[in-house]
């Protein structure tokens, strides 16, 4: 890997991407209404699929271990380039609970413990303290997708795993999922990526399948998809833009009590940050990979 010769623009997006490491969240967005619960429909499965529905159900509590792997490759003017990984291990509960509305629940996620690494190093001690115990909610419907997630505290890393959280409820049709149902969900959603406060819409086709376990308890969702992402960061008195673009793959698999067992996936993708000020654009390179297992189940 080559040592680039930073510009003070490049050095503020080198600075503004490490920055996840710290304990707050520098500029934070302004509030923005949220999708009121209910407001997003169930996607319409394009084909009717067979055997028992499986959807959402109340559930006390499940135990999740939730695996993050980020790369980051900066390319700067002159052909420098910088790599930055990023790992996140988040052990948390679960609770679905009935809202008295039929077909509408509410999700209460707790984070029992982090560990976080930056390029190999832990991240600040302090902020990972800080982010043990965020507790979020959301609405959710038996058959659809989850609504706005909020964090009961703000920081760097209760908001970065806000966006991740995600993986744990993918859109189901309406109606449940059943065996050979396909579907597409369009969704959209505020979230803190790669240091970035912002926007993602996301497009994704599921395909359903039996469980390959041999008593076929579990239904298994196969998925591809692209999203694009924008966002706003003020770093070292400059504003920086981003701007992103990639696809992902996943797999989730479902008991057909509505629980989620397992979930894994990666997604590749270009990221651009600009420095209007001095109009300088640095390109990134972003690899990531997750899984999800249940604890106990």
């Amino acid at each position: 890997m080559s040592r680039p010769r930073f510009t003070p623009s490049a050095l503020a997006a080198a600075a503004l991407l490490a920055a996840c490491s710290s304990g707050t969240t520098a500029n934070p967005p302004s509030p923005t209404p949220a999708p009121k619960p209910g407001e997003a429909e169930a996607p319409a499965p394009t084909s009717p699929g067979k055997g028992p529905a499986v959807s959402y159900r109340p559930v006390r509590s499940a135990a999740y271990r939730l695996e993050r792997h980020d790369s980051l490759t900066l390319e700067y003017p002159g052909g420098g380039t910088q790599e930055q990984v990023r790992d996140r291990i988040a052990f948390l509960h679960v609770a679905v609970a009935e809202t008295g509305t039929p077909g509408a629940l509410q999700v209460a996620i707790v984070l029992d413990s982090l560990e976080a690494l930056e390029s190999g190093q832990p991240a600040s001690p302090d902020s990972v303290v800080a982010a043990r115990g965020t507790r979020w909610t959301a609405p959710l419907t038996s058959s659809g997708g989850l609504g706005p997630l909020t964090p009961d505290r703000k920081g760097t890393l209760p908001d970065e795993l806000t966006g991740r959280l995600r993986l744990l409820f993918p859109a189901l049709p309406a109606g449940g999922v059943r065996e050979g149902m396909s579907w597409t969900d369009t969704t959209e959603y505020r979230l803190t990526a790669d240091a970035f406060p912002g926007t993602e819409r996301a497009v994704t086709t599921y395909t359903a399948a039996a469980s390959d376990a041999a008593d076929h308890q579990a239904i298994t969702l196969e998925s591809t998809g692209s999203y694009q992402r924008a966002g706003t960061r003020t770093q070292a008195d400059q504003e920086l833009q981003m701007t992103a673009t990639g696809t992902r793959r996943g797999r989730h698999v479902f008991g057909l009590d509505g629980i989620l067992v397992s979930a894994q996936g990666n997604d590749v993708g270009d990221m651009t940050i600009t420095v209007p000020t001095v109009g300088q654009t640095v390109p990134v390179k972003q690899r990531g990979s997750y899984s999800a297992s249940a604890i106990g189940r």
